[in-house]
């Protein structure tokens, strides 16, 4: 079959997925294991439930192919029969007879015009398919994967960051109390310290309970259940390069997306199909033979019968001839099917492609901005503990430098989205 040079073999990994040294007994994570992005892909591969349930519809369109070639072979039976009966007539009954008869029987399709071989292609098309479904499947739940992981990493820096401004509002608080008690500074300075303190411990509560929702969007990605999560995740602080060309992008996604291939190879089980439809014009050929014996006592008498047959549609009701332009109507549908994915695909691409370039451009302009955050911070709190400044200068030099660094902490990890985006578009892990 043509589409079948185009069916890539599941990833190695798929193959080679084990159970984690970081699964606890009862099937979630270790405490405290350290977990990479690679091992929760393995962990995903292993227990995700949609994948495994993809890979159960893959075997079973596998055993429906059998099935379709099982036509090939000779159909074989035995059957075995006793009866026992009598019958009445003017003179009264004549008595019971016995009754025996065994055989063995066999029939071998001939010819029958190309059916079985166009039903055992469409199905062939319907398990590689299939294989595509998976295999897409796999590369959308590791790019949902890839949120759940950088989400719960940036959920994790950004309560480091609320972490930092709570201590630096406890150090004001202790600065404007140390202040206010030699009679450099006015009251209100202690009170508006409390009163940032108090917020920054808001935010900081509302930052742990995001991380902790963040772990257990993670786990059910993984397909792992742990009521209290105690791991930890690993950051890569190397910034992915990215060099790629968006020509190359779509090229790319061409020939790996698996959504497409789907569509491809349902199209040419429609072509198929249309064959198949025209063949309920055609006769079909068969043979059958049989070997038996029966009787009414032992030992039976043998018997044998062979014989061919074929069989010729004359007129069905206009059936068939429905039953053709119902096909080509559907060949039509999946054609158009195919192409608006693949331009789905092309718009996915480009929408991608620019997120990339968008997202790296922000890194560098969010890092001097961070830089200069903290320099104008370090600057107020001196001015403040000299005398020259007051504390609005250094309240609202800290709340621009907290949000500088959750800019940039956000602008790096929707760099490294982006590109996991890209790569799902283009079909690849």
């Amino acid at each position: 079959m043509k589409m079948r040079k185009y069916i890539l073999i599941l990833p190695a990994v798929l193959a080679l997925v084990h159970p984690s040294v970081c699964m606890a007994q009862d099937g979630g994570i270790a405490k405290n294991a350290e977990l990479s992005l690679e091992d929760c892909i393995d962990i995903t591969l292993k227990s995700n439930p949609a994948i495994s349930a993809s890979f159960a519809t893959q075997e079973a369109q596998k055993n429906k192919l059998s099935q379709t070639k099982s036509s090939y072979l000779p159909q074989i039976d035995a059957s075995a029969n006793y009866s026992r009966g009598d019958s009445k007539s003017e003179d009264g009954w004549k008595g019971a007879d016995n009754s025996y008869s065994s055989s063995i029987n066999a029939k071998q399709l001939i010819y029958d015009f190309g059916q079985t071989g166009l039903s055992s292609d469409i199905q062939e098309n319907s398990y590689y398919s299939s294989i595509a479904d998976t295999k897409n499947l796999v590369v959308n739940t590791i790019y949902e994967l890839k949120e759940a992981y950088y989400a719960t990493l940036l959920a994790k820096q950004s309560k480091a960051v609320y972490e930092q401004s709570v201590e630096q509002y406890q150090e004001q608080l202790k600065r404007a109390k140390a202040y206010y008690q030699v009679g450099t500074r006015p009251k209100i300075d202690v009170t508006a310290a409390q009163v940032n303190l108090n917020n920054a411990k808001l935010n900081l509560i509302q930052a742990e309970n995001s991380l902790k929702k963040s772990y257990h969007v993670l786990l059910n990605v993984m397909g792992v259940y742990d009521p209290n999560p105690q791991f930890t995740l690993k950051m890569n602080d190397t910034l992915p390069e990215f060099k790629l060309t968006e020509e190359e992008a779509l090229d790319t996604a061409m020939q790996n997306r698996q959504d497409l291939l789907s569509y491809k190879l349902r199209l040419e089980s429609a072509r198929q199909n249309v064959k198949l439809s025209k063949t309920g014009y055609a006769p079909s050929i068969s043979a059958s033979g049989s070997y038996g014996w029966s009787g009414g006592d032992f030992p039976l008498y043998d018997r044998w019968s062979v014989g061919a047959g074929i069989s010729v549609p004359i007129f069905s009701g206009l059936s068939t001839y429905n039953k053709v332009k119902e096909a080509q109507n559907s060949m039509m549908s999946a054609y158009y099917n195919l192409t608006s994915a693949e331009q789905s695909v092309l718009l996915e691409i480009k929408k991608a492609y620019l997120n990339v370039q968008d997202s790296r451009s922000k890194i560098p302009v969010a890092e001097i901005t961070r830089k200069q955050a903290q320099e104008n911070y370090e600057l107020a709190v001196g001015r403040y503990k000299v005398g020259v400044g007051n504390y609005i200068e250094v309240k609202d030099a800290e709340t621009t430098l907290s949000d500088a660094k959750l800019s940039y902490i956000q602008a790096v990890f929707d760099y490294i989205l982006s590109i996991a985006a890209l790569n799902k578009a283009m079909g690849i892990i």
